[in-house]
Parts: C-alpha cells; sequence; structure tokens
C-alpha cells in the first residue's frame, strides 16, 4: 500500500512539472513570435516610410525642376570676317532669353544623387551691339566691313550708319549631366549643339544666313533659382549680304541691281555669357 502510493505520488509530482515546463516554453514561444511580428511591422513601416520620403525628394529635387528660363548677359561676344582676318568685331554689350526642359533618361538617380539628361532648349534669342574694328589695311584704307573703302576717306562720307548689330534664334539639344550632393543642391554641366538663324547689321549692309553653334556651360542651382556661365562658338558660318550703293545708281535710269548689291560673306563667332535660371 505504501509502494502504491508512493509511486502515485511521484506520478504526480512528474507530471505536474512537465504541465509547469511546456506552460513555460508555450509562454516563450509565443512573446517570441510577438516579437517577431511587431519586428516585421516596424520594418514594413519603415520600408513604407522611406519609399514615401524618396518619392517626395525624387518630385521635389528632379520633376519639379526639370524646365527652365535662363536671363542671359553676354560679357563677351567677337565676330570676325574671314576673308579680311583684320575685321573683327567686339561686343558692347548683348543680352538673351532662353526657355526649355531637361529629359531624365532614368527614374532613379545613380549613386542617389546623379541624372544624366538630354536638354532640350526649345527657344533662345539673343541681341549683341558691336564697335567699330579699330583695323586698316597695309595702306591706310579701311577694311571691308562691308563695302570696299579703300581709295577715299571713309570719316567724310555722309554714309547711312546704322550701327553694328547682331540678332540670334536658335535651338539647342544635347547632353547633360546632373549632381545633388546634398539637400536641393544641384550642379549641371553640358554640351549642346545649337542650330541657329542670324541676323546682321554692319552699317549700311544686312546679312542673315544658318549658323552651326556649339555651346558647353555649367551652372549651380539651389531650388528654384540656378547661376551659370557658358561659352558658344561657330568655326565657320555663311552670311547672305545685302549692301546699299548709291555711287552706283543711275538716276534717269535707276535699276534695283545698281542700288542694292549681294555678297556672301564668311564667318567666326565666338560668345561668352552668364546667365541667371529659373527652374520649375
Amino acid at each position: 500500500m505504501m509502494k502504491k502510493l508512493f509511486w502515485l505520488v511521484l506520478s504526480t509530482v512528474i507530471l505536474t512539472g512537465q504541465s509547469v515546463f511546456a506552460q513555460e516554453t508555450n509562454s516563450e514561444t509565443q512573446s517570441s513570435q510577438r516579437e517577431d511580428s511587431l519586428l516585421q511591422v516596424v520594418n514594413e513601416l519603415s520600408g513604407r516610410v522611406k519609399k514615401t520620403e524618396d518619392a517626395a525628394r525624387n518630385e521635389r529635387i528632379w520633376k519639379k525642376r526639370a524646365k527652365y528660363f535662363n536671363i542671359g548677359y553676354i560679357t563677351n561676344q567677337t565676330l570676325t570676317d574671314k576673308v579680311d582676318a583684320e575685321a573683327e568685331w567686339k561686343s558692347d554689350f548683348g543680352v538673351s532669353l532662353a526657355f526649355g526642359k531637361t529629359y531624365y533618361l532614368h527614374k532613379k538617380p545613380l549613386l542617389n544623387m546623379i541624372k544624366f539628361g538630354i536638354d532640350a532648349t526649345w527657344f533662345d534669342i539673343s541681341y549683341a551691339k558691336y564697335s567699330e574694328p579699330d583695323a586698316y589695311a597695309n595702306d591706310g584704307a579701311y577694311t571691308r566691313a562691308y563695302g570696299d573703302y579703300g581709295g577715299y576717306d571713309y570719316d567724310d562720307e555722309e554714309d547711312i550708319d546704322l550701327g553694328i548689330h547682331q540678332i540670334d534664334a536658335s535651338m539647342h539639344v544635347g547632353p547633360s549631366i546632373t549632381v545633388n550632393p546634398i539637400g536641393d543642391l544641384k550642379v549641371a554641366a553640358y554640351f549642346h549643339y545649337v542650330p541657329t538663324y542670324s541676323m546682321l547689321v554692319i552699317d549700311d549692309s544686312f546679312g542673315h544666313g544658318y549658323v552651326s553653334n556649339f555651346a558647353f556651360g555649367a551652372s549651380v542651382a539651389y531650388k528654384a533659382i540656378s547661376f551659370g556661365i557658358e561659352h558658344r562658338w561657330a568655326k565657320k558660318a555663311t552670311y547672305n549680304g545685302l549692301s546699299f550703293d548709291d555711287e552706283g545708281i543711275d538716276y534717269e535710269d535707276p535699276a534695283f541691281d545698281d542700288v542694292i548689291q549681294s555678297d556672301k560673306w564668311k564667318m567666326k563667332s565666338k560668345s561668352f555669357r552668364i546667365f541667371l535660371s529659373f527652374r520649375y
């Protein structure tokens, strides 16, 4: 009888211990599962917050700042006659206006800060006023600009003098790279092909023609405001020139060909400009 009682008590103690151990193990497992579930929720929320922040940053930095409107000042522009190399005009001043858009080639910035794009300037117009060239031929006659002034004193003639002016209307297209190192700060560099329709007034002569210009530049932008510099050049430009020649007029039987003379002007040009840009 005592032996049976002993084994009954021992069995009860063992079963009770196993039950307690099982309950503790189950409690620890449930606690671990709750922690894992909570960690998963936190990670999901963090991922969603990061995606939202990245989307907002991409919208603010890249999408909202792709278009631009530039106001430029031409600090130095030269125009050189390739036939008469002594005739070189230097600008007194010049201004320009341009607007366009940068089309980025990929959605996500490389290294989270670099984007390559194609710049398309839809319209660019510039105006420059020049001074008379300080150049004379070896015989002391004034160099061609445009019209042959050799043989008489140019200063004593009362010819038409409209001054020297240049108006260019152009478009731009070319690659660019933009770096966003921190915050709303962006630094960009570009190279553009600039097809241009150019018009020149030189005293009593008018010339016009197509010019293939090229340009490279750089800018620094903070939010909507940008400041930049640009160098532009054309190695060869041919203008269809027209000039007024009152000496050839036959007043008894005037003819258009006697008054208006046509010519081909071969030029090269270069300019340096600074610009203030508004990006939107």
